[in-house]
């Protein structure tokens, strides 16, 4: 990839778009590209930091495992999206799994390369803590969803979601280029395969949307918008 490509990447992030120049020049000189493979590890929960990344192109699961085996997906992300401040700013290990669910692109910085830009320019904290903030608002959000909403606006809600971030067109509406089983979507919002393939068959019904073989089409943008607002089974 050209480095005017992975920039035009970059400058989809609104962290990334709004730093000073001198700190995203920073960044790209001590940045290097690493590629996974799909379903390739890049850190177990409990590992130590050993980097912070932008994803340039395919898509990463942050996720955990409980002793059960049972996962609990955290977020998917798109390329343009970073991840990693978090065992970076504190220096402890990882909170997360993060998995590569496609062939990938990370672009990758350095602990020893990050420490050296937050001691040349000490603002570049404050920056990273924006970037913790959304993501601390993000899991608040779950959880407020998670006690609040129902299934299905759940469901709505993730869809729409994944659609923004992993949307391409198609002659029914948008698709979600990502393979997603019913126990992925279950993972997602914490709730049975059963219960997502109940949901999933009624809005095929309704004419909302097209699931077959891992893809999904949304087709009524509108009804499920509008389902995403619910709080009423």
């Amino acid at each position: 990839m050209t480095s005017e490509s992975i920039l035009e990447v970059l400058r989809t992030n609104s962290w990334f778009n709004n730093l000073p120049e001198y700190l995203s020049e920073a960044l790209l000189a001590s940045a290097t590209l690493r590629f996974y493979s799909d379903g390739e590890i890049v850190h177990y929960q409990s590992d130590p930091a050993r980097g912070f990344y932008a994803v340039i192109q395919g898509s990463v699961k942050v996720s955990s495992i409980s002793t059960e085996g049972r996962e609990c997906v955290f977020r998917y992300l798109s390329p343009g999206n970073w991840f990693g401040e978090i065992a970076m700013l504190d220096k402890s290990a990882r909170t997360h799994d993060a998995k590569a669910i496609s062939p990938t692109i990370l672009l990758t910085i350095s602990p020893k390369d990050l420490s050296q830009i937050l001691d040349k320019y000490p603002v570049f904290y404050q920056s990273l803590n924006i970037l913790l903030c959304k993501v601390i608002r993000n899991a608040f959000t779950l959880i407020n969803e998670t006690a609040l909403l129902s299934v299905s606006a759940q469901l709505a809600r993730r869809l729409l979601s994944l659609a923004e971030g992993y949307g391409e067109p198609h002659e029914k509406g948008i698709q979600i280029s990502l393979y997603l089983t019913q126990d992925d979507l279950a993972t997602i919002i914490n709730t049975t395969r059963q219960t997502i393939n109940k949901r999933l068959v009624a809005w095929e019904k309704l004419g909302w949307i097209d699931a077959k073989y891992g893809k999904i089409v949304l087709v009524n943008l509108p009804a499920l918008k509008q389902i995403s607002e619910d709080d009423e089974e």
